[in-house]
């Protein structure tokens, strides 16, 4: 992002470099010396005095700061390499898992049955009785 805003800046400067009279030479070279210019002393003073609390301020949070920034580039690197790892191996998961199913089914085809496995279940009987003795009893 440093490198982004640093190329806007030297953008911003061959543009104003180019054109000495113009609107945008006007609104960063002329504007500010003629503020500049016509400040007091007293005016000065403050905004030194608060640029030395902006610095002062600047030096207690950095650190903090510094420890924020860490952790977030750490999160967008792990989401990244997650992501990368979800992508890249979910289709050889799903091939090694396949390859895994069908060697798992063809094992299980190798193992001998047991003998009550092999069994044939008989038919059951049909009865041609109209009432038989196992129904149910209404009254």
């Amino acid at each position: 992002m440093s490198l982004l805003i640093a190329a806007l800046i030297g953008l911003l400067a061959l543009t104003v470099s180019r054109e000495p009279g113009g609107t945008l030479w006007r609104m960063l070279v002329d504007w500010p010396a003629r503020r500049l210019g016509a400040m007091s002393w007293r005016t000065m003073l403050a905004g030194a005095v608060v640029t030395a609390f902006a610095i002062f301020a600047a030096e207690l949070v950095i650190a903090d700061l510094v420890w924020v920034l860490a952790f977030d580039i750490i999160g967008w690197v792990e989401l990244f390499a997650a992501t990368l790892l979800v992508t890249r191996l979910a289709p050889g998961w799903r091939s090694f898992r396949a390859l895994l199913g069908s060697g798992v089914r063809r094992v299980v085809g190798l193992r001998p049955r047991s003998a009550r496995a092999r069994r044939i279940p008989l038919p059951a009987k049909v009865s041609d009785d109209p009432d038989p003795s196992w129904g149910l009893a209404f009254a």
